[in-house]
């Protein structure tokens, strides 16, 4: 009897030990928090109708510093490549993730047409 038990207690012990603990198996991707340096990413938010048929395209950015806000003037590294250079976007980025920062109004044919392309480069 005292041996069965010992036995049950050695291998209860033996198949704990086998399991390696949580720590050992999940790795934990921590992010580094950049305050200066990164880049910006524009983001397009969605669209919506308008009344008179033409058709509203939402855009927000992620300015991926943590501090430091940067300034990106009109021009090759901030425009958009149908119409107008000036769409109304932003040239002052503060950081982190800002939604909805600008819309653009488009005609009722647009669907038929290429979509834009905000290039935004640092």
């Amino acid at each position: 009897m005292r041996v069965g038990a010992t036995v049950a207690a050695v291998t209860s012990l033996l198949l704990l030990s086998a399991v390696p603990a949580p720590s050992q198996t999940s790795q934990v991707r921590v992010q580094e928090r950049h305050v200066t340096g990164q880049s910006v990413a524009p983001i397009f938010e969605g669209w919506a109708p308008n009344g008179d048929g033409t058709f509203s395209l939402f855009f927000g950015y992620l300015n991926r510093n943590y501090e430091e806000e940067l300034d990106i003037p009109l021009g090759p590294n901030n425009m958009f490549d149908q119409g107008s250079t000036d769409q109304g976007q932003p040239t002052h980025f503060l950081p982190r993730r800002h939604k909805m920062a600008f819309a653009i109004v488009v005609p009722k044919d647009f669907g038929d047409k290429k979509g834009f392309t905000w290039t935004l480069t640092r």
